[in-house]
């Protein structure tokens, strides 16, 4: 039964973790770009990209990777959690090698950390996802605050108007939180999946839910939140410095605001890599808050998308091809054994 279980799993892992996703995410990237250069005037934009200072386009990567290191630090807060005994090295290299997929819709392609942690640490799957789902739930969380505080700040009548929906999102995860915390709460809609049809779903969701409270202990909740929040202000920093580096007239706060709240609608949407929501509507509050052209506001989306999505991608695949033949490297040694003994 319990072979059964781990082999669906893998079989819907392998469905999400698919090539042909991956390429589509791809290919949606190529489209989003090429109509971003269309409409701003593709011979203006590409002038401003190429005029951006080097050092500030590093030190935008730079503080990129700052909120990689916090995502880790914060995946490591979860495993630990959940007392897993994996070797610092191998959890350092599993947790880079996700970022490989976070082009896949609503990031879900991380969760290949769980089929990673299974084959290095002999770690179940439901416990790999439980630490997956955490980490994404709490980064949606913190920018989720980030991008609330953004619209308090701010002095502009126009973001006024997004409020309401912020507050609603934000209610929306503070309630399913509350729901999986609680165990009153979780009864009144858990009881739904108890009942004869769904019965094996239940029992399934019940053992995820085991796995995912440990993680949300009060230090470990508060840790890991602080962490979302560093790591976020640290992106919204880089797309500060690129839009000073543009010529672009911006506070701050603003920066934090325009930042966040796109990336949360890019996460909220569940399209690859939240591409084409993220970028249209950060396009959309440069043109409409700042006034300035639609080149100068698709060099910076371009600039800050290259600089973190895209870097992260990039690294989690050299991470991903250094994983592969660790474990590539392990059957190998296995099989030796086996064929000596």
């Amino acid at each position: 039964m319990v072979f059964s279980m781990e082999t669906s799993k893998q079989e819907t892992l392998s469905q999400v973790l698919s090539f042909r996703s991956f390429i589509f995410a791809i290919i949606l990237a190529i489209f989003v770009y090429l109509l971003i250069m269309i409409f701003g005037d593709w011979e203006d934009l590409i002038k401003q990209i190429f005029n951006v200072d080097p050092l500030v386009v590093m030190l935008a990567v730079f503080l990129s990777l700052g909120n990689y290191f916090c995502r880790f630090f914060k995946w490591l807060l979860f495993t630990r959690s959940l007392e897993l005994n994996i070797p610092f090295k191998d959890n350092f290299l599993i947790f880079f090698a996700g970022l490989s997929l976070s082009i896949t819709p609503a990031k879900v392609g991380e969760a290949i950390r769980a089929f990673f942690l299974q084959k290095t640490s002999s770690v179940e799957l439901s416990k790999g996802l439980a630490s997956t789902f955490s980490e994404r739930l709490i980064d949606l969380l913190a920018v989720t605050i980030l991008a609330l505080l953004g619209v308090f700040v701010l002095e502009f009548r126009q973001s006024v108007d997004f409020l309401p929906i912020l507050v609603i999102i934000l209610l929306g995860i503070l309630l399913g939180v509350l729901i999986f915390l609680f165990d009153p709460l979780y009864n009144i809609f858990s009881w739904i999946f108890h009942l004869k049809p769904w019965f094996g779903v239940g029992k399934k969701i019940d053992k995820f839910r085991s796995d995912v409270v440990v993680t949300f202990h009060y230090d470990v909740f508060l840790g890991a939140l602080l962490l979302g929040i560093i790591g976020w202000t640290c992106e919204g920093i880089g797309f500060f410095l690129l839009a000073q580096s543009l010529g672009i007239s911006i506070t701050f706060e603003t920066s934090i605001f325009i930042y966040a709240t796109s990336s949360l609608l890019g996460a909220v949407s569940f399209l690859p890599g939240g591409l084409g929501v993220m970028e249209g509507s950060m396009e959309l509050f440069l043109v409409n808050l700042l006034v300035i052209s639609l080149s100068t506001a698709g060099a910076l989306v371009i600039l800050i998308r290259m600089t973190t999505l895209w870097f992260g991608v990039t690294l989690g695949l050299i991470f991903l091809l250094l994983i592969t033949q660790r474990l590539g490297k392990n059957v190998s040694e296995q099989s030796k054994m086996k064929f000596n003994s």
